[in-house]
């Protein structure tokens, strides 16, 4: 009886072995599924942060575009305003050069109206001239 329990309780030792070393079996190989699925998990987390660094970059020289874009901007507003004070005495002298024109003209036709009197009076005082020498 002694070495039927003795033959039992090894039987039984050996059934646990066996169950515990398939158990750590299963747990070696979990443990191996877990480090494969920890290392894909890094390498998606660098694949994400050279995203986000890619992001980053593209952003900054997206802000250094806009702020570009700004100093274009006030630039083009700054020569507006120069444009709009400098356009009142740009009209002034335009004014001034018309009058100008305007006014010689009128000389000038004063003058053509003057020398056509005083051709009239010369063709008519030739004409008396030259009846009274004929």
């Amino acid at each position: 009886m002694n070495g039927e329990k003795i033959e039992d309780m090894l039987a039984q030792l050996i059934g646990m072995v066996g169950g515990i070393q398939a158990e750590q079996h299963s747990m070696k190989k979990d443990q191996q599924d877990l480090r494969t699925s920890l290392r894909e998990m890094k390498r998606d987390q660098q694949e994400m942060k050279q995203d986000l660094q890619e992001m980053k970059r593209d952003q900054q020289e997206m802000k250094q575009d806009l702020q570009e874009m700004k100093r274009d901007q006030q630039e083009m507003k700054q020569i507006q305003q120069e444009m709009q004070i400098k356009l009142p005495e740009i009209e002034t002298k335009g004014e001034e050069r018309h009058k100008e024109i305007v006014d010689r003209f009128k000389a000038i036709e004063n003058d053509q109206d003057f020398i056509w009197e005083k051709t009239a009076r010369n063709e008519r005082e030739i004409g008396n001239i030259k009846r009274q020498l004929s």
